[in-house]
């Protein structure tokens, strides 16, 4: 079966290669929008994902490739990025907030964005006058990246769930649709390829139809697209934290699987799938599919387009149901989607032929009527009733701690702060507390251990309403391979 799945992708690759040689390729324009809506919306791990594809780009050669980069207020001199350095705080500090008061915005300040080479402020006024100028440039032939690293927001149309924003500098904001209109100015022939990690991102993946419409058909100018979640739900990742440890997020994953080193510069096991001796697009976003710990239902053009004009069978009419046999879904899933298939399997403990069903099950809600439903349990957090203990026994000798503005709790952070840190460091629960901490942030959470059961279903739907289209219509079956081979190829293509 693995024989088939890889000659099956070789036949898609050639595909890949045969529309291109067709086409003829001529050059690669990037363009990224980044950065919050404000200062207090511009956080630290915004400019670093401008920092880090910056890199990407240099190791891959690419650095010579014009970049167009607009981030918060551009080139202002004033204060835009809000940045948290732990560190910076005093020991004693950052133990009494810990134990007695609030870690919240400890260490906050901010300063003025590192990202070199900024084009202007992100504003729709400035985006929509680089499509009408530098993008009216580009020639047929050309592809054209667009990584957004910003905020966005739900829809505000009613009529159209899927008109979600990205949130831009002085709380402005380019929907869907505008998006669409803009990348409507572009020559006939250029390939547009976006990653998108704001919130609620995977409503732009409707951007592949003509005015963002379904029924409007897609458009002559192939699009395509990654993003971190689907069009109703939050993302991961922004935070002021400079430290980049700390990072998860959609592009982190997806730009490491691309460079093969994450953003700390170690070096990761490439994702190479299908075994031709490069990553693509469609293996990166697998990869941060089956990877990245967050709250996160990544979602692609494809995809989407499968939600659109596939289905599951809903009777007699010779489709396949949403709860086939297992095996019978990684017979017809391609290579990307079964190391998702089977490494999820393995993470979320799924096995037999019923998998897809245990699935379903375990995103369900445990409330309500209905048979072995119960009360979801709460989430248990040893270390913060070690944590209260250790307090408790500190107030015990220094009743003063009881308030963090008494004086003698200030005391304890200036002229005595090393008989606080001493106190803290040396209760005999104290290492216990550090253990049970660390095993609390590497257990996944309720929320991020069923988004994972939803990743499984979602891959495994893919792999049904692809058949299931090839057998309802052939023309949109030929579309939707147009679209799979176009998220094939790769961040650097020979010139």
């Amino acid at each position: 079966m693995r024989l088939n799945l890889l000659l099956r992708s070789s036949l898609v690759s050639l595909l890949a290669c045969s529309l291109l040689s067709v086409q003829g390729w001529a050059e690669d324009h990037l363009l990224t929008i980044g950065g919050g809506y404000s200062p207090a919306g511009n956080q630290a791990s915004l400019e670093r994902n401008v920092l880090f594809f910056q890199r990407l780009l240099e190791e891959k050669g690419m650095s010579r490739l014009q970049h167009d980069i607009y981030f918060a207020d551009g080139d202002s001199k004033g204060a835009d990025l809000q940045v948290m350095d732990r560190a910076s705080v005093p020991k004693a500090n950052r133990l009494m907030a810990e134990f007695f008061g609030s870690e919240e915005n400890l260490g906050l300040t901010y300063r003025n964005h590192q990202v070199p080479n900024v084009k202007g402020q992100t504003s729709p006024a400035n985006i929509r006058n680089w499509f009408s100028t530098t993008g009216k440039k580009l020639k047929s032939g050309d592809r054209l990246l667009i990584y957004v690293t910003a905020h966005g927001n739900r829809s505000s149309n009613r009529r159209n769930e899927y008109d979600t924003t990205i949130a831009t500098w002085d709380n402005k904001s380019i929907k869907m649709t505008e998006l669409v209109k803009m990348l409507d100015q572009l020559p006939e022939g250029v390939e547009v390829v976006t990653i998108m990690v704001q919130c609620h991102a995977g409503g732009f993946a409707r951007f592949m139809f003509n005015g963002g419409d379904p029924d409007l058909g897609l458009s002559k100018q192939r699009r395509i697209g990654f993003f971190a979640t689907v069009h109703d739900r939050p993302a991961a990742g922004c935070t002021p934290e400079i430290d980049e440890a700390s990072y998860v997020e959609y592009s982190s994953f997806f730009w490491a699987a691309i460079g093969g080193r994450d953003r700390g510069g170690k070096t990761i096991a490439i994702p190479d799938y299908d075994q031709n001796g490069e990553v693509s697009f469609e293996e990166a976003h697998a990869y941060v599919i089956l990877t990245a710990d967050t709250i996160d239902l990544p979602v692609k053009t494809s995809g989407e387009f499968l939600t659109v004009h596939s289905k599951f069978s809903d009777g007699d009419d010779g489709l396949l149901t949403n709860d086939i046999a297992y095996s019978q879904v990684l017979e017809l899933a391609t290579v990307s989607q079964q190391e998702i298939l089977e490494g999820l399997s393995e993470q979320l403990k799924l096995s037999g032929e019923n998998r897809l069903v245990d699935a379903w099950k375990a995103t369900q809600t445990r409330r309500g009527p209905g048979r072995n439903r119960q009360p979801a349990p709460r989430e248990q957090d040893k270390s913060r009733d070690v944590r209260r203990e250790i307090a408790s026994d500190l107030k015990r000798r220094w009743p003063g701690l009881a308030n963090v503005l008494n004086p003698l709790a200030i005391e304890l952070i200036t002229t005595r702060s090393n008989e606080l840190v001493t106190a803290i460091e040396e209760h005999p629960k104290y290492g216990s507390y550090r253990e049970l901490e660390l095993e609390a942030k590497s257990t996944l959470t309720e929320q991020k251990r069923k988004v994972k059961f939803d990743r499984f279903l979602r891959t495994a739907d893919n792999v049904i309403m692809t058949e299931n289209l090839k057998r309802l219509n052939e023309k949109k079956f030929e579309e939707f391979q147009a679209l799979v081979a176009a998220e094939r190829r790769t961040l650097r293509e020979e010139q």
